[in-house]
């Protein structure tokens, strides 16, 4: 066999290898990836933080958390597994459009791709926020502890949160209220369980237009139960409210429930009250009246 045949057959096997071994690359940086911080795609530039003005930044704070716990599956915004790419798109428009919290959101959560990075670096700069006075970040610490797999905490993370979200809701953002009182509806998260207060910082939420994460709200109204309609057209109402965010057949259910009861009371009044409900369009701020009244 001359030199140029060896040559000629030795090509395919290289060919071969080269691939192998950059699948195994590959791989190897896909099982991984989560235990190193996400490579940033570009710098935050911190001068577009300081030209956006309070009412952009407060809608901008809302939207962004309002997708925070959805942050890796389809929701009311983004209804498709297509959306999911597109809510990662749209955290870095607010990013460059100077809400700094979603640039930090990302170095953590990747929405596109379903994957968690360490908190380590963006801990450390929601921190620095929160002692320069920036409730939203104050907000933002247990938002993303929420997303991070247990073994990947640190007591010192979680700790960190929970100091920075009782803060924050002392001094009146309406996501750090939000956050505090499901906790303390559901004792939760290091919570003691308190619905009492739980409640009414739920609801001062609310009145700002907070519209997301109303499972606390839902498990409170669930628990009082019962044919009266007062306390089952609060259900629904809240029931409603989380369907307006999330992919949630709750109201549904609540009805089909309702409907069975009705019929096995043969009680037509109650079959009517399901069928007013159904036809009903509660507002958000329509759930907070009914809750404080």
């Amino acid at each position: 066999m001359t030199t140029r045949e060896r040559r000629s057959l030795a090509w395919p096997e290289l060919l071969a290898g080269i691939v192998f071994l950059g699948a195994s690359v590959l791989l190897l940086y896909e099982s991984t990836r989560e235990y190193f911080p996400r490579v940033e795609w570009r710098t935050f530039d911190s001068s577009r933080a300081e030209s956006l003005d309070a009412n952009r930044r407060a809608a901008h704070e809302l939207e962004l958390f309002s997708e925070l716990s959805q942050w890796n599956r389809p929701s009311r915004r983004y209804p498709t597994i297509a959306g999911v790419g597109e809510r990662e798109k749209r955290w870095r428009q607010l990013a460059d459009d100077g809400l700094e919290l979603a640039h930090i959101a990302l170095q953590v959560l990747q929405p596109d791709g379903g994957f968690v990075y360490p908190l380590d670096k963006p801990m450390n700069r929601l921190l620095t926020l929160a002692e320069r006075g920036n409730l939203g970040a104050m907000c933002l610490m247990t938002g993303l502890v929420a997303q991070v797999k247990r073994s990947g905490l640190s007591a010192e993370h979680f700790e960190m949160a929970q100091k920075w979200l009782s803060r924050g809701a002392d001094l009146g953002h309406s996501e750090c209220k939000l956050q505090l009182g499901r906790r303390l509806i559901l004792g939760t998260n290091g919570a003691t369980r308190d619905p009492a207060r739980g409640l009414a910082l739920e609801l001062e939420a609310r009145r700002d237009g907070y519209g997301h994460d109303v499972d606390g709200l839902v498990s409170y109204f669930q628990q009082r139960w019962s044919t009266e309609r007062s306390n089952l057209t609060q259900l629904y109402c809240w029931l409603a409210v989380d369907a307006q965010s999330r992919l949630t057949d709750g109201p549904q259910n609540m009805l089909r429930l309702l409907r069975v009861e009705a019929w096995r009371l043969d009680s037509g009044s109650l079959l009517q009250f399901a069928n007013q409900l159904a036809s009903s369009q509660p507002s958000l701020q329509a759930c907070v009246r009914l809750s404080t009244s």
